[in-house]
């Protein structure tokens, strides 16, 4: 995580929340303490049965005509185990299911003002037309806010991007395309055309061209070594990319650890894309009690990480950027 010990405003803003979280928060997750052990004890039940009958099961196939056929053992071995493993995902999903959107709305309502929806995605069109991803045909949503935060409108999501194919022994083989949390801002300074900023890959960038918008060369040397700037005016662009934002932008690139940060700005909106391994904003607990305040800590840092886009890149004042 990211040190905000010296963070002034992260230090006060803490303070308030830890009240919030005793007087708001803590009463829902003790509430909900109770119904986490109840699909606990569901999940035991069906490792249990799993470790009894799986194994015998497994054991009589071995035993009859049919281990004759090595493909069609196979493919019960690997639907037996799918039954399984899908058995034992039931209660943990379910949980998540049922829980979460009792208690990430009162979260988020610290901040601002969101409606909380699980497994929402921001929808495949405005993604697909960003450029800011590979083909994909998968779509897998986790947690999805929108919102107002300073009075800037805001979408926040988690997306698992994948394109899967069947290959010529009908197998399904999927790649990953993007794993991480879309960030969509609308503006306040208004524009026409679209621009894309990609990461930059060197001598690569030949083979990352975005069909339609030509290459923008940018005077700042170092958003240059960066990132790769296209768009469809050249005037628009720059008029977007003042020296403050991309200034502003690197300091982001930064406060994320150098991660492939890639934006688009579209249809008066901002659309960032930050690729991460974290599964976010988990203040729920299943193996552990619900009452967990370090998980309850974690997830507001994430969204204090989130919400201070909009101050450092100035998407809340009405001037220029």
């Amino acid at each position: 995580m990211i040190d905000y010990q010296k963070d002034i405003d992260y230090i006060n803003l803490k303070h308030e929340f830890d009240n919030f979280y005793v007087q708001k928060l803590l009463p829902i997750l003790r509430s909900h303490e109770k119904v986490r052990l109840r699909y606990l004890t569901a999940f035991a039940i069906l490792v249990g049965f799993a470790l009894l009958f799986y194994p015998a099961i497994i054991k009589k196939l071995l035993e009859s005509e049919i281990g004759s056929s090595d493909d069609l053992m196979c493919g019960i071995y690997l639907g037996l185990s799918c039954i399984v493993i899908m058995m034992l995902i039931g209660p943990i999903y379910m949980y998540k299911k049922r829980v979460k959107p009792q208690i990430m709305p009162d979260f988020a309502n610290f901040f601002g003002s969101f409606y909380y929806q699980y497994e929402g995605t921001i929808p495949d069109p405005y993604l697909m037309s960003s450029d800011l991803f590979d083909d994909y045909n998968q779509n897998i949503g986790d947690d999805f806010f929108s919102g107002t935060y300073e009075d800037v409108r805001i979408t926040i999501a988690e997306e698992k991007l994948r394109f899967a194919k069947v290959d010529m022994n009908n197998h399904e083989m999927k790649k990953k395309v993007f794993s991480g949390i879309c960030i969509l801002f609308e503006m306040n300074k208004p524009f026409k055309g679209r621009t894309v900023v990609l990461e930059d890959h060197g001598l690569f960038n030949a083979f990352h061209k975005v069909k339609g918008l030509q290459n923008v060369k940018l005077e700042d040397s170092l958003f240059e070594k960066y990132f790769e700037v296209y768009s469809d005016s050249q005037i628009e662009s720059r008029y977007l990319l003042t020296t403050g934002f991309m200034e502003r932008m690197i300091k982001l690139r930064d406060l994320y650890d150098g991660k492939s940060i890639q934006f688009c700005f579209r249809n008066n909106t901002l659309l960032l894309a930050i690729p991460t391994k974290q599964d976010m904003f988990e203040a729920n607990s299943f193996f552990r009690s619900n009452i967990n305040k370090n998980k309850v800590d974690i997830v507001f840092e994430q969204f204090y990480t989130i919400f201070s886009i909009v101050k450092l890149l100035k998407l809340n004042q009405r001037i220029g950027m």
